[in-house]
């Protein structure tokens, strides 16, 4: 048995409903950008040599992201609650851009998120 994952179908992938991991801090810019914050843990060639060195209390370390407007936009519709589709539809109408365009911008955007761990995508 393969440890991967069978895909969605897009009609059921555009059923999930995203949901932001509680680890991650948000800090905002004065820009309005916004700063997230999260916790990645060290690969196990890493954790090994920071044992080496004395440095092995910590198993994580923070990484940072910077979303622009769009990003903002989008991370501040996700709400556990919303679908995917939901986010395209509301993201489209928002920014007057054609669905097709808002469905292409925001699925790769929340993968993206889904691939930092970020947020984590429930099925239907």
């Amino acid at each position: 048995m393969s440890g991967k994952l069978k895909p969605l179908s897009k009609k059921k992938a555009l059923k999930c409903v995203p949901e932001k991991n509680s680890l991650v801090k948000e800090t905002r810019l004065e820009s309005g950008d916004l700063i997230l914050s999260y916790p990645v843990a060290y690969k196990p060639f890493m954790a090994r040599v920071r044992k080496l060195i004395g440095q092995d209390k910590d198993k994580t370390f923070t990484r940072k992201i910077q979303l622009d407007a769009l990003g903002v936009h989008v991370w501040a519709l996700i709400d556990g609650k919303k679908t995917v589709k939901n986010l395209i539809d509301t993201f489209a109408a928002d920014y007057q851009v054609h669905y097709k365009e808002s469905e292409a911008s925001v699925t790769l955007f929340l993968k993206s998120l889904g691939e930092k761990g970020l947020i984590l995508i429930r099925e239907p």
